[in-house]
This record gives C-alpha cells, structure tokens and sequence, in this order.
C-alpha cells in the first residue's frame, strides 16, 4: 500500500490541510469566562439517581426550613428574655444550615464554587463554604503569624479570626517574590515604606447576611518609648461605623466617619521591623450599634486595648505587614509628616579601662 506523498515548499501552504483562521480575542474570552455545563441525562444510571436524591433531598430539607421559620415567628412574639434571645439564635442558625445543605451537593454550586463563578454571597450555601474554606485554607495561616510574629499580645489578646480582612496598596505594591493569595499579599509579608504612602483598599469578607458596623484601626506596636525605654503604639488610621456585610466588602469612607486620617507607615531608622496591624473590631449591640468617637480626645498615642474597651469593641479580624527603614522613609518625614528625622541605635558600650580623660588605665599597678 502507498501513501500520497505530501511535500511543503517555503512560500507556499499544503493543499491537502485545510487551513483555520483563529481568533485571538475569541481564544482569550472562552478561557476567561468559563461556563458551566450539565452532563446530559440518560447517559449514566449512577448519575441520573444521584440527582434524584439530591432534589428529594432538597424538598425535605426545604419543607424543613418552613417548619422552623413558622416556629421562629412564634418565639419572635414571646416575651423578652435571655432564653429567648438564644432560641432564637439558635432556631435561625439551624435554617442557615439547612439552606446551605439543601444546596450544598448540587453539581452546579459545587462547579461555580471551585471556579468562583457567580458566587453570590447573599445565598446560605455560598456563605457556608466560603466559611468553611476561610476556617480551613486561611485561618490557620493568619493564626500561627499573629503568635509567631507575637501581633498577639503585644497588640491585643489571643483571639479567633471570624472574618478575612485584606489590603491592597495598587499594583506593584507587593515585592517581587512575596506569596500572593487571590491578588493579595500573605499576612506578615514585607512591604516597602515607598509603597504604601497611600491608603489601601480594605476588603472584608464576611459570612454575616445582615449589615453590621465596625470600626478600622491601623496601628503600630513597635515605636520607640526612648524615656521608659520600651515600645508604644501609634494610630496610624482609624475609622468608625463602617458597613459591611457578606455582599458588602469594601470599605467605603463615604458611608462612615474617619477619626484620624491615614499616616503613611515610617520605620526610623536604627529600629527593627515594625508590624503595621490593621484590625477590624465589631461594634457593640452585635455591629447594630454605631458609636460616637470625638477625634480631639483620641490620639495617634492611644492604645489599641483602650480603644476597644472604652467604645466597647470586639475584635474579629485582622491582618498585617511588615517593614524596615529605607531611604523612602527619609523622603515620608522630609515631605510628608514634615519633621527631623528621629535616629536610633544602642547606646555606645563603656570600655571600663579608659580613664577621664580617654586613656588607657594600666591594668597592673606598683603597690
């Protein structure tokens, strides 16, 4: 048998291959925005039974949830108590749970789930895993830096984080090498003082459907305190009654009141790094409540536990960075913060053999 033999020339195409003009945009959309698509049924028994499942599953559960919310509107209208305030807690977690199960297995939440397509937050069943991947992905992390890094207690008590807080200084903020998590630097990386002159947008993700208030502080626990010979805290921002819920993310100073505004983080020089925490601190009533913060009676020198124990503040989550001196910083007390430069080191050591006068006493002596 032979087979036709095909022979290409510079210049000139194959007749016998058709040719295919491809579009570069098209090429580029299809990958960036992928869609989901339902295997087609009565292709495999297996999975046309698991769907059936699933929806009996379903409907239960949903016939569940109309049982509870009927019983939730009974104890709504009993009388106040404090037991009452738990049931009722509790009722409207177990209708979360079930929302959230009812859902949870079908193949398409799971599809746009695992490729962050059309996650709307406002649904039970995506608060609920994107709970559980916080708590199992990213808490952890968050965890072991605030002790390693000692952010907890220098700067406040062991707590457990319940809500992602993230910063974004604008592109070409995170150095190169750093780990980068969703477009985001890793808590306790590095910044360069030259790169964060301005505000960061601040990110929250929340698993609460309902909209609550918090407070925004940046501080840093490591400025010298040259007189007591220790370290003090300094406000470097701080921002009351900010909104945010599971579908509202970004902090917008629009829509709350900035008690001291944004001071670029300036390391001086002969200190070692410092970690430039910010928190996010719910506020009192359960984030119902707002509070009246009076900017001439709080200063860049008010700690972080007065703060929350005075406006009655519970912390929730956290994040930080870490920077040293460079020359940037030098520009930021020169242009920005318009003041000298402070300069710090040990103090020089006492040679014990030099006399009055700088000279070397003898170490041996007639008697």
């Amino acid at each position: 048998m032979s087979f036709p033999r095909v022979v290409l020339r510079a210049g000139r195409s194959c007749s016998t291959m058709p040719t295919r003009a491809f579009s570069v945009k098209s090429v580029v959309r299809n990958a960036a925005e992928p869609t989901y698509k339902a295997p087609a049924l009565g292709v495999n028994k297996t999975f046309d039974e698991a769907l059936k499942v699933i929806a009996e599953d379903k409907a239960k559960r949903l016939a569940d949830i109309k049982s509870m919310e009927a019983a939730l509107a009974q104890l709504v209208k009993a009388a106040p108590s404090a037991a009452k305030d738990t049931e009722i807690a509790a009722l409207k977690e177990k209708i979360f749970k079930q929302e959230a199960y009812a859902e949870i297995n079908d193949p398409e939440i799971q599809w746009q789930f695992k490729n962050n397509k059309n996650v709307d937050m406002s649904k039970a069943v995506f608060r609920f895993m994107k709970s559980k991947q916080f708590k199992r992905e990213t808490l952890p992390l968050i965890q072991q830096r605030t002790t390693q890094m000692f952010v907890t207690p220098d700067l406040l008590p062991a707590f457990t984080p319940s809500v992602n807080v993230q910063l974004d200084f604008g592109a070409g903020s995170i150095p190169e090498g750093t780990k980068v998590v969703d477009g985001y630097f890793e808590t306790g990386s590095y910044l360069l003082p030259g790169k964060t002159v301005v505000e960061p947008k601040v990110n929250v993700t929340s698993f609460h459907p309902e909209q609550r208030y918090y407070t925004v502080a940046l501080v840093d626990p490591d400025m010298p305190d040259v007189e007591n010979e220790t370290y003090k805290q300094q406000l470097h921002w701080l921002i009351a009654n900010v909104p945010l819920s599971a579908t509202q993310t970004e902090l917008s100073k629009e829509n709350a009141d900035v008690v001291l505004s944004y001071l670029a983080p300036h390391p001086p020089k002969g200190t070692k790094y410092h970690r430039y925490t910010l928190i996010l601190a719910e506020q009192p009533n359960a984030g119902q409540d707002k509070v009246q913060m009076d900017a001439s009676a709080i200063s860049r020198e008010t700690t972080l536990r007065d703060l929350c124990s005075h406006f009655k503040l519970e912390v929730k989550g956290l994040t930080f960075f870490r920077q040293v001196w460079d020359k940037n910083v030098s520009r930021i007390y020169k242009e920005i913060l318009q003041q000298d430069e402070p300069v710090y080191g040990n103090q020089p050591k006492v040679d014990e053999l030099l006399d009055e006068t700088g000279q070397k006493k003898k170490k041996f002596i007639h008697m």
